[in-house]
This record gives structure tokens, C-alpha cells and sequence, in this order.
């Protein structure tokens, strides 16, 4: 399992990952992502005896009910009708990058046998790339996916909030944090939804 954690270690954490692929290494975006392989082991080394396995039961029940929620959220109308068109977008964009690419070399080869840069060959480069930056463009901002995310989110927050107040008295509190690019522009990061569970002291 991946490191939950960013900075600072917490006593257990999770990824929501989806495992399902439609064709080869692409996405099934209609498969909800889920929070699977909590990695208790810091929670083990600090906490002992019942109250660990109490704790850790009540965080396994609360990844158990996000998942729930996310499954709920992901057979609304309008996250479907999303869904479907990022199974066709993402695979278009990543044969478009490829496409891109080879054109970029071709040019590049071109110019080094010919030794002339071959002008013909940008009028179908700056296409290309044009789609490819519309189509993430459009993924991004005209779907509403915003407006989804925030929807789940809030949901996922309620949910997270009422369990921390349910265990409180074990001396631990659980925070959820969605998916996330992370880090400057030479360095930025994609970090991965999560869920961490964290001493009050």
C-alpha cells in the first residue's frame, strides 16, 4: 500500500483507490473509488489491548461508511453521464498525447536528416494539441465536476465529523482529505484521496 501520510506520520491511513481498468491500463471512471488496506501499524505500536482493537474497528466502519457514500454519489444522473464521457475523453487524450509526441520526434528527425525544419508538419502539431488542452479543459471545467466533488465531499465531511464526536473519548480524530495537487510548479504532485486517523494529543 502507498504512504498516506505527507508530512507528519498518522496512526493509521488509507488511499481510496478504483482497481478496475476497462482496457489495458485506462480507468473505468463509472467504478467508484474505494477505501481498501488500512495500514494500522503505527496505530499498533502506540495502542494496545482492547482499545486498539476497538479503534480499529471503529475506523474500518467509518471507511465502510465514506464507501458507502461514495457508491451513493456515483449513481447520481450526473456523475453517470460524467463518467462515461471521461471513459471516452481520458483514452482519447492519452492517444492524442501519444500522437503528439511522435509528431514532435518526427519533426525533430526531419529537421536533423534535412536539415530544414519542415513548416507543413506544425500545422498538424498545433491541432493536436489545441484538442488535447481543450479536452482537458472540458473534463475540468465544463462537466460541473467541481460541483460534484464539493457535493461528495460534504457528505464525506458529515459523515467523518459525527464519527469523531462517537469517538472522541479513545483519544483520536479522523480526517478525510480529497485527491489533490500538492507542491511548485517544478514539483507539483498529485496526492491521492485519503483518509488518516490522528492522535488529539
Amino acid at each position: 500500500m502507498g504512504n498516506c501520510c505527507t508530512r507528519q506520520k498518522p496512526l493509521a491511513c488509507t488511499l481510496a483507490k478504483n482497481k478496475n481498468r476497462r482496457i489495458v491500463c485506462f480507468k473505468d471512471y463509472t467504478f467508484p473509488p474505494q477505501f481498501q488496506d488500512i495500514d494500522c501499524t503505527r496505530l499498533e505500536k502506540k495502542i494496545s489491548g482492547p482499545q486498539y482493537e476497538e479503534i480499529k474497528y471503529a475506523f474500518n466502519y467509518l471507511s465502510e461508511n465514506i464507501n458507502e457514500e461514495i457508491k451513493k454519489e456515483y449513481t447520481l444522473e450526473d456523475r453517470i453521464t460524467f463518467n462515461k464521457k471521461m471513459n471516452f475523453i481520458k483514452p482519447f487524450q492519452n492517444i492524442l498525447l501519444l500522437a503528439l509526441i511522435l509528431l514532435i520526434l518526427t519533426c525533430m528527425v526531419t529537421s536533423w536528416i534535412c536539415g530544414s525544419f519542415f513548416s507543413e508538419l506544425f500545422f498538424v502539431i498545433f491541432p493536436v494539441f489545441l484538442l488535447n488542452f481543450l479536452l482537458a479543459f472540458a473534463s475540468e471545467r465544463l462537466f460541473g465536476i467541481k460541483i460534484m466533488r464539493k457535493r461528495l465531499n460534504t457528505k464525506i465531511e458529515s459523515v467523518v465529523i459525527s464519527w469523531n464526536v462517537i469517538n472522541a473519548h479513545n483519544g483520536v480524530f479522523a480526517v478525510h482529505e480529497p485527491e489533490r495537487w500538492e507542491g511548485d510548479k517544478d514539483s507539483r504532485r498529485k496526492i491521492p484521496e485519503s483518509l488518516t486517523l490522528w492522535n488529539r494529543e
